[in-house]
């Protein structure tokens, strides 16, 4: 899991705000080329609530740089949270999946990228704040 600074804006915050998030990418360690590449993704964000959320409420995307013998960006959908969140606690998002098909052999990495978050209030958009290490591996053989 790593965390990332990302600048984020909304209709009640229109100048971009510097946000920590957690964001966890998955891939398989190695695929043969062929094969799909699965990626799932989990997010958190690290700034309370200002509101109850409902299961459900809060759901959005990360767009996944993807660098290697073939660049990509993929759009991770599914994100949403699962649980109910309490006012003043973080928001925990699952279920983020997005796939290629691996075309080229070689070593691929993963980044996140963008992040679109809607809630029942309004769409928060998040751009990082500078580029991002790596967050996972997977090599095609």
């Amino acid at each position: 899991m790593g965390r990332f600074t990302y600048l984020a804006s909304s209709e009640r915050i229109p100048d971009p705000q510097a946000s920590d998030i957690e964001i966890t990418i998955t891939t398989p360690d190695e695929v043969k080329v062929g094969e799909v590449v699965n990626i799932e993704l989990t997010l958190r964000t690290l700034h309370p609530t200002i509101k109850d959320r409902a299961v459900g409420d809060v759901h959005g995307h990360v767009f996944v740089q993807v660098d290697g013998p073939v660049k990509h960006e993929l759009k991770a959908d599914g994100l949403v949270n699962a649980n109910f969140v309490f006012t003043g606690k973080n928001v925990l998002l699952t279920g983020g999946h997005a796939e290629f098909v691996a075309e080229e052999p070689g070593a691929y990495e993963f980044r996140p990228g963008n992040i679109w978050v809607t809630t029942s209030d309004y769409p928060i958009n998040c751009t990082p704040g500078a580029e991002f290490p790596v967050e996972s591996k997977t090599q095609v053989v």
